[in-house]
């Protein structure tokens, strides 16, 4: 087992968690639409090391087996109560606001790859090729769009992409469903 610094952890995260806000982890300033920074496999990519350094810091800090660390916080339910729709957004961005409470703590929250497989399990995502790529995606059903969850086409270096993006209604959908994946 490995202890690391968890004073340089919390900055790791905070820089990681930055970019993945689409920022400049050095001054917070917010990056421009064609930095590479600013590419949407980095930013998923940075919303999992984010992941995987917090499940670091939960532990205490060791790496490659439990410290002994007092077991998580159970989860707590009145953040779900004071959730408030801002905007249309991704389904990361939309469990980012809801964990914003509780960020830091120890705390197991549910992960959006849990989310959505509830999502994909209850016919509101399905998945199919995507055709430029030709890797697996999801993409919302008929009864997801009628729910709230839609394709907004964007532009990253002049290449298009689309992003599933939550309105208001699904959006309190899925606060329910982490009411739901929580108590099971």
């Amino acid at each position: 087992m490995k202890k690391v610094d968890l004073t340089r952890l919390d900055v790791a995260i905070k820089y990681v968690e930055r970019i993945a806000d689409g920022r400049n982890p050095v001054n917070n300033v917010p990056l421009e639409n064609n930095d590479i920074l600013n590419n949407p496999n980095i930013i998923r990519c940075m919303y999992f090391i984010k992941d995987v350094l917090e499940a670091v810091q939960d532990n205490g800090g060791v790496i490659g087996g439990r410290s002994g660390k007092e077991p998580s916080l159970p989860f707590p339910m009145e953040i779900l109560d004071q959730f408030s729709y801002v905007e249309d957004k991704s389904i990361t961005h939309v469990l980012n606001q809801i964990y914003e409470p509780i960020a830091g703590m120890n705390i197991k929250k549910v992960s959006v790859t849990k989310v959505t497989a509830a999502l994909k399990e209850e016919g509101y995502l399905l998945e199919e090729p995507n055709p430029e790529t030709g890797r697996m995606r999801k993409i919302p059903s008929e009864k997801g769009r009628e729910l709230g969850i839609y394709i907004v086409e964007r532009e990253y270096n002049g290449r298009m992409y689309q992003s599933v993006t939550y309105n208001q209604n699904a959006q309190e959908y899925i606060v329910s469903l982490i009411r739901k994946l929580v108590e099971v």
